[in-house]
């Protein structure tokens, strides 16, 4: 064996929240490229059969099971079938996430929820549900989805900041709790990159200027540039890395 097939994931069977398109679904499509058997999920059951085909016509293999990541019993249904058809899971991406944007005094209770819930309490679900599982094998892995915005500030986006900041601190949290079952818990830190979560910033000419001025390689990421992060975290390359925040930003945050 070479130092490169510890980055394969062969046998190892990946959950993808979230990969119905963006930075979820380049994540669950680069896991499959490299032998993992992908479990898309999101709520939208067309977009992620169609990640899951593109899966298998690049030779790979994946299934889509629907879930409703603000939902204790649909996560639990999708975590047990999983289960049932596999008998193991060993890679869990919590990416499902959104990201509504206005100033605090306009963000009402329901959105704050809203984003709590599908950001924050999701990944405590989630967590437990598939961590209950691998406790008992005595091994996984688990890479939550950060933020750049849950290490600075913005001005229109408080919840999403603070649901952010939550999940940095919640990996840590995991990571030293599940330490002793050699389960690694560990968190990516996407900066701005081109999916339709930043298109109103993309299509705000003023907006798009700025973050060109404020990322020092002048550019947005591409959704394919997180890939490795992700394959990195979910393989035995990364055995010996837990409760780490891994930026990826194109430098946005070093100013």
């Amino acid at each position: 064996m070479t130092y490169l097939d510890k980055f394969r994931l062969e046998n190892k069977v990946a959950i993808v929240t979230g990969g119905s398109k963006g930075l979820g679904q380049a994540m669950a499509i680069g896991l499959g490229d490299v032998g993992a058997q992908v479990v898309v999920t999101s709520r939208t059951t067309n977009l992620i059969e169609a990640t899951a085909n593109e899966i298998v016509k690049n030779g790979g293999s994946a299934i889509a099971i629907p879930v409703d990541v603000k939902s204790q019993k649909s996560i639990d249904e999708m975590v047990s079938k999983v289960f049932d058809r596999f008998g193991r899971i060993d890679i869990l991406i919590n990416n499902a996430g959104i990201a509504p944007m206005s100033k605090t005094i306009d963000t009402s209770v329901e959105e704050w929820d809203d984003v709590m819930n599908t950001n924050l309490k999701s990944v405590f679900l989630l967590s437990k549900a598939v961590g209950k599982i691998m406790l008992k094998q005595k091994k996984g892995k688990i890479i939550n989805i950060g933020s750049v915005l849950g290490i600075m500030a913005s001005n229109v986006a408080l919840p999403y900041c603070a649901s952010k900041a939550g999940l940095a601190h919640m990996t840590r949290v995991l990571a030293l709790e599940w330490a002793p079952y050699r389960i690694n818990v560990n968190c990516i830190v996407p900066g701005f990159f081109e999916t339709e979560m930043t298109k109103h910033q993309q299509e705000d000419e003023a907006h798009s200027k700025f973050l060109k001025f404020k990322i020092p390689f002048r550019r947005l990421g591409k959704p394919e540039e997180i890939i490795g992060a992700a394959i990195f975290l979910s393989s035995e390359a990364s055995d010996y890395m837990t409760g780490s925040v891994l930026v990826i930003d194109g430098g946005y945050s070093i100013w």
